[in-house]
């Protein structure tokens, strides 16, 4: 048996009844409905982890926690000052 159609107004006065919990979660799918249907998917080029092991690499070594802990404290000294 199939249901007759609601307009608009029709929907909006009976969920206006609902707790704004169920209606903010009926937009929210509503939403993500309307989002699938007009972007497409895409998805990322897949590359092997060896490729992105050398990204960041800089041909130093790595700096120590100490080193951090340093250049932290200097770049907040910049921001908030001393």
């Amino acid at each position: 048996m199939a249901t007759p159609a609601l307009d608009r107004e029709a929907i909006l006065h009976l969920v206006h009844h609902w707790p704004i919990s169920e209606q903010v979660a009926l937009a929210d799918a509503i939403l993500a409905e309307a989002r699938a249907a007009t972007q497409p998917v895409l998805q990322p080029p897949l590359v092997p982890s060896t490729t992105l092991r050398g990204i960041l690499s800089n041909g130093e070594p790595p700096p120590s926690d100490e080193d951090v802990a340093r250049i932290l404290d200097e770049e907040r000294m910049k921001k908030y000052g001393g």
